[in-house]
């Protein structure tokens, strides 16, 4: 009667132990199915490196700042400022957690209990508020994976946070994540998002600004406060609160977060970059690029300190705009425009027949305005396109006293520059084009920093920047240096006699400005200040190409020098910053010294580089200030005496090119060095009557006056070496004892090479004969316009009638 129980019982245990060896059985091969899986699709990323992104190296921008921190420039593919973790405050890492991963510091990259719980509450909400992803998975995601969302991309997410922990602190991965995060309007990683939305560093914002940024990672496109404010204010409460929750602020802490407005930066919407200097942001790519590689440029994160002086600089491209309107108004470029004779205006059109590209300067048919026509523009046949031609109150080309059909009368001729090429429902837009170009370069003269670089008229990033890549000819900016080859081989003083008078040159004969008149005897200091050009030939052809050459190269000229008389004329094709670092080593006194627009490049984690700033003193201190001292002369009683404006001691040259096709001007004081030049782009004549001294100097005088600006005067030095004697005036020998004031000067020497012989009276009247006939022509600047110079010589042997290039 017992062993029915007994056999219910026992049936039953084997029906238990029957499942149970299922149900382990089930657990067994589930398990096993679950580590297939994982070992299935996790084959892909078994050569996936998890510690290689350490070696974190993402775009980032570069910013060139001035000489005094403001930003010119920014450099960038992706707009990230990268940001260390021991930087990123308390309350900004918390704000973060509170929004993506408040266990972040528990789990081991995959937050189970988490991902519940973000299930429940997005139930609850009706919304997506939270996701299950942790931040160690989204670092996965966003540094190792693909972003397309597959169950295969899923587990190996999985697996692969789990190796991220291991070879990873946590620190690490918060450092990737929060520089990495897109925060919208493209801005990439905290600190460029707080600057982008607060204006400030995440150093320095607020809990409530931290809780905002902490909101916009989610979905940075729609929760935008500069799109959608309130939902931006909803989402910062949603942080606060969880911050709250999560014990990391006090409720009363929050609550004025919470009741207060979004704490918004004014200027959210523009990077914070003062325009004007971005001939200093090109140089500095460059300069980058250069040191080191193009490959690593958008990934730098640079800082590059420049040279340039905004307020120096922004003074200087206003005086190049004023000289440029000048001698737009001398020249009627741009203005005098009357209407074209009918016969004309089919060639007017037929020049314009080419394919029309950005940059290209054409003629342009001036066409009746139309009631579409807007006021500051109006319309060109060029060819067979129109043009629409805009010409903005106050610019260059506006003429205030004129109404726009009274300065560009209809069937008038304009010469302009092609901005951008028609479209579909756009004509083609211009602007002005008739007028010549201008550049000028300030430097220090202690230094060698350039403090001021504009490049044209209007500048813009990638432009051709005419200081520095500008190959023309100085003209008689470059005698300085054959004077002081000449001084060097101490045969010559600024005493010598030389005879002004023309010389046959294997066929070539060179002549004078004003041809065929010439003033005898003459000593070389006086030669200079009025740029006698038959001397300086004289002198090149006794001293030889090669002592010229070496002179240039130590005074820190590297542009190709010519070989033949015509080298003494300033034939050779130089830059402005070529001049510039000549005449720099002029101002030292003989010392050289590069000029540079860097100061320093700071890259996080490198060490900084400046640049290498040797001087050597490559030219005789005695040389060097006899050739200032002579150049002061042109300044007071020569070609440039319109720089005496300048109110204090400067010594400088002017230069016009064969043809007037350049104007220079290069000058120093003690403090300062600068180049002014003047010309068009292709080369051709700038205009009757323009020199050096009528056309570069007034632009080279703004710019040293801003430089020099309330400095008091200092004089030029000379070295305890140099020799002063009383000479005569006539013959550049010691002056007799009774002779008049008005006959002797005082004239320095190097030691040995003063004159030991005294001059006998004058039989003739002291003084120059024929003073200011020869040399720039500057010196008659103020004069009645002459009549017509005669055609220049044709080159004989390769050398230019000197009539060619009376500058």
């Amino acid at each position: 009667m017992n062993d029915a129980p007994r056999t219910g019982r026992s049936r039953l245990r084997k029906i238990g132990l029957w499942c149970l060896g299922l149900a382990g059985t089930g657990m067994v091969l589930g398990a096993g199915t679950v580590a297939g899986v994982f070992w299935y699709y996790g084959r892909g990323i078994e050569g996936i490196d998890v510690a290689a992104i350490r070696d974190y190296r993402p775009p980032q921008v570069t910013r060139i700042v001035s000489r005094d921190g403001v930003v010119i420039g920014e450099i960038f593919s992706e707009r990230r400022t990268l940001v260390g973790y021991e930087d990123i405050p308390a309350h900004v890492e918390n704000a973060f957690l509170a929004a993506e991963d408040a266990d972040f510091y528990n789990h081991e990259g995959m937050d189970y209990l988490g991902m519940v719980r973000a299930m429940l509450s997005n139930i609850e909400a009706g919304e997506i508020r939270q996701g299950a992803s942790t931040i160690t998975q989204q670092v996965v995601k966003n540094f190792l994976l693909s972003p397309e969302r597959t169950f295969e991309r899923k587990i190996q997410e999985i697996l692969l946070a789990r190796r991220l922990e291991r070879a990873l602190s946590k620190r690490e991965i918060l450092e990737l994540y929060l520089n990495e995060i897109y925060f919208g309007h493209g801005r990439y990683g905290i600190e460029e998002a707080s600057r982008f939305y607060f204006g400030k560093s995440v150093r320095d914002i607020n809990i409530g600004q931290a809780a905002l940024l902490a909101s916009l990672p989610k979905a940075p496109g729609k929760s935008s406060p500069l799109k959608d404010p309130q939902r931006s204010k909803e989402r910062q409460v949603y942080v606060l609160q969880q911050m709250v929750r999560h014990g990391w602020i006090q409720p009363l802490e929050a609550d004025k977060f919470i009741q207060g407005p979004l704490e918004l930066s004014p200027q959210t919407q523009d990077a914070v970059v003062v325009a004007g200097a971005q001939e200093f942001v090109d140089a500095a790519r460059e300069r980058l690029i250069a040191t080191y590689g193009q490959e690593r440029l958008d990934r730098l994160g640079a800082t590059v300190t420049t040279t340039v002086d905004l307020k120096l600089q922004a003074e200087a491209h206003k005086g190049l705009m004023e000289g440029l309107v000048a001698l737009d108004r001398r020249q009627g470029y741009g203005h005098k425009i009357k209407p074209t004779p009918e016969k004309q205006q089919a060639k007017v059109l037929e020049k314009g027949k080419v394919p029309l590209q950005v940059g290209a300067v054409l003629p342009g048919l001036i066409q009746p305005r139309e009631a579409s026509t807007p006021a500051d523009s109006f319309v060109v046949l060029v060819g067979d396109n129109r043009v629409l031609v805009r010409v903005p109150e106050g610019t260059r080309y506006d003429d205030p006293k004129l109404s726009m059909d009274e300065q560009f009368p209809p069937t008038g001729v304009a010469m302009v520059r092609i901005v951008s090429l028609p479209t579909a429902d756009q004509p083609a837009h211009g602007e002005i084009g008739s007028g010549p170009q201008a550049a000028v370069l300030v430097a220090a003269v202690d230094t060698g920093e350039v403090l001021a670089m504009v490049g044209g008229e209007n500048y813009q990033r990638g432009d051709f920047n005419r200081a520095t890549a500008a190959k023309r000819q100085p003209g008689s900016s470059f005698k300085p240096f054959v004077y002081g080859a000449a001084l060097a081989t101490e045969k010559y003083t600024a005493a010598t006699i030389v005879n002004d008078s023309p010389e046959i040159y294997e066929k070539w004969r060179p002549t004078n400005f004003e041809a065929d008149e010439y003033r005898g005897d003459i000593r070389l200091r006086v030669a200079l200040t009025h740029s006698v050009n038959t001397i300086a030939i004289k002198l090149l052809d006794a001293i030889g190409f090669e002592a010229a050459h070496t002179f240039a190269r130590a005074a820190g000229i590297r542009g190709e020098l010519a070989s033949n008389l015509a080298l003494a004329l300033g034939v050779s094709e130089l830059t402005p910053l070529d001049v510039l670092s000549g005449y720099l080593t002029l101002a030292r006194g003989g010392s050289q010294l590069e000029p540079t627009v860097i100061r320093k490049i700071e890259i996080p984690g490198e060490p900084a580089w400046t640049p290498e700033r040797a001087p050597q003193q490559a030219l005789r201190d005695d040389i060097v200030f006899i050739l200032t001292s002579m150049m002061t002369s042109v300044v007071e009683e020569g070609t440039a005496k319109a720089a005496r404006a300048l109110g204090r001691p400067s010594a400088g040259k002017t230069g016009t090119s064969a043809e007037h096709r350049d104007a220079w001007y290069a000058g120093y004081t003690p403090r300062h060095v600068a180049v002014a030049w003047v010309g068009f782009d292709v080369p051709k004549k700038i205009g009757k009557g323009e020199t050096g001294g009528k056309a570069a100097l007034p632009i080279w005088i703004a710019a040293m006056k801003a430089a020099e600006a309330d400095k008091p005067p200092l004089p030029f030095v000379p070295p305890a070496s140099v020799q002063v004697r009383t000479i005569d005036r006539r013959t550049g020998l010691l002056a007799p004892a009774d002779a008049k004031p008005e006959d002797v000067l005082e004239e320095y020497f190097i030691a040995g090479t003063e004159p030991i012989e005294t001059a006998e009276p004058a039989a003739l009247p002291t003084g120059d004969v024929v003073l200011d006939l020869y040399g720039d022509g500057d010196e008659h600047a103020d004069a009645a316009p002459a009549a017509e110079a005669p055609a220049p010589e044709e080159p004989k042997n390769g050398l230019p009638s000197v009539r060619d290039d009376p500058g």
